[in-house]
């Protein structure tokens, strides 16, 4: 017997101890709550990776593990750990307008180099620019953005939509009536918003509410292969197993984008695209990223908002029916809208119901990261600086305080005076979502025109019936999924043409 094994065994065992003390030290590193930020709440650690492993959607695990900071504890920040870090979510309405409306002392995080989200919207657009460089953009963005709302444009889209649910197969019900159709309400609001953001914005029209778009296809799988909980939890895999196919999906999106703004150079249009293309402040690749930025921002949270207001319309029918009564009295059978009849003051109540669904459901549940390149205080909290602070739109919608019933759809608190104070959906301040009275527009025409022509329901085996559920999104977005509405044509709207 060779007598060196004695020796050789007990120092493999040795180093391999040093190798599992190592990792666990490693991994201690790399998910312990920085010294700099224990003083503050903290949501613990494994319940949150466990929440992203098990694709839990944002709302429910900012209600399960996040909320109680915010109503039990009378916690305005707390410490959260996502995408790699951990980060101070803002919770308290006064100091979410603290942070959003100081440019100066909390700027935007731009993203990781590496991460997917720099790679679909760049860094160089509207969203994560700072300082001058965003003055500039801004500027021109807002300037694009005065064009004329294109209500003909909402209505038409509207049309063709009709067309698709008429077509749909009929409703299985006990007595079968031809005007009953059910539809995948969340999949024609994508549909929808595309068409919209695709001819208002971009200049160019993908007819996806009519036909299938390859366009949106690898849109939406880029989606969701972005939303790979392992690549969530730890961005550092992007770097060390680099996703090939996803990557390739999205650099063929991104030429996409490139090939509409050639397209658009060559022949202009009145679309907010063209109005930027033609600013010489603007490079091409500013240009690129701010249109993929609108591009995400006008179709995503814009399908969101509608299939939640539908949603609530739906398991609401006297709210429905309210909504519907004062759409009528304003623009009657038949009459084609246009933006007087669709204001805020013109339909109040059908606006309540708007500012009810973005508060409960907001289109993201929480904005860009902040930080400060110095140590602030946020009330009595003390927050070192390179910090990043998220503003959790969730939280202020839901706080219990606040609105006494949160999780209540009741449009009727944005009728009161002073009602609804602390609803922020697009943000607050100078870095307010520059598209916003564009996006209320659009969900008030198409709303308007769907509850002049039909009564809607949940089927009856709906997976939301019980509450409306999201889908698991890497961009903190609100989605309802597989969302199914029965639509019936109203007796009134029979003789009403609805093709396009």
């Amino acid at each position: 017997m060779d007598l060196s094994l004695l020796f050789l065994f007990p120092q493999a065992a040795f180093w391999c101890s040093c190798a599992v003390l190592l990792m666990f030290w490693a991994l201690y590193r790399a998910f312990a709550v920085p010294s700099s930020l224990r003083h503050l709440p903290c949501v613990p650690l494994l319940p949150l990776l466990w929440s992203y492993l098990s694709r839990e959607p944002d709302d429910v695990r900012i209600k399960r593990l996040i909320m109680p900071f915010a109503d039990d504890s009378s916690e305005g920040v707390v410490v959260v750990w996502a995408m790699g870090k951990w980060m101070v979510h803002v919770l308290d309405y006064k100091l979410f307008i603290q942070v959003s409306g100081n440019m100066v002392d909390f700027q935007k995080q731009r993203p990781a180099k590496d991460s997917m989200f720099c790679r679909f919207m760049g860094d160089s657009n509207i969203v994560w620019t700072n300082g001058e460089t965003w003055k500039k953009q801004s500027q021109i963005v807002h300037q694009a953005f005065h064009l004329p709302l294109p209500i003909d444009l909402f209505a038409a889209l509207a049309e063709n939509l009709f067309q698709v649910i008429e077509t749909a197969p009929t409703a299985a019900l006990l007595v079968v009536d031809p005007h009953t159709h059910t539809v995948c309400w969340s999949d024609l609001t994508q549909r929808f918003a595309l068409d919209a953001v695709g001819t208002s914005i971009i200049g160019h029209n993908f007819d996806s509410i009519r036909s299938k778009s390859e366009f949106v296809s690898d849109y939406n799988q880029m989606m969701r292969d972005i939303a790979q909980p392992l690549y969530l939890i730890a961005p550092l895999l992007e770097r060390i197993a680099p996703r090939t196919k996803v990557i390739m999906r999205m650099d063929r999106l991104i030429r996409g984008f490139e090939e509409l703004l050639e397209a658009r150079r060559s022949d202009p249009g009145d679309d907010i695209m063209t109005a930027m293309i033609t600013h010489p402040d603007l490079s091409p690749t500013q240009l690129r990223d701010n249109i993929a930025s609108l591009f995400l921002a006008g179709h995503d949270t814009t399908a969101g908002a509608m299939s939640t207001l539908i949603y609530y319309l739906a398991v609401h029918p006297k709210i429905q029916d309210t909504a519907r009564n004062e759409v009528i009295s304003i623009l009657g059978p038949t009459a084609d809208p246009f933006v007087g009849m669709l204001s805020p003051q013109s339909m109040p109540y059908l606006n309540a119901c708007i500012r009810e669904a973005l508060r409960i459901n907001p289109p993201a549940d929480y904005i860009t990261p902040r930080i400060s390149p110095v140590d602030v205080t946020l009330g009595n909290y003390y927050i070192p600086a390179s910090t990043p602070l998220v503003c959790n739109t969730y939280a202020v919608h839901h706080s219990r305080e606040t609105w006494g019933d949160p999780h209540v759809f009741r449009p009727e608190r944005f009728l009161q005076k002073n009602g609804g104070e602390p609803w922020v959906p697009f943000s607050s301040g100078p870095r307010q979502c520059v598209a916003y009275n564009f996006a209320l527009y659009e969900l008030r025409t198409l709303t308007a025109m769907l509850l002049r022509r039909y009564d809607w329901v949940l089927p009856k085996d709906s997976i939301h019936a019980r509450g409306l559920k999201n889908s698991f999104s890497p961009f903190a977005l609100a989605l309802p999924y597989d969302l199914d509405i029965t639509f019936t044509v109203r007796q009134r709207s029979y003789s009403v043409t609805t093709l396009a």
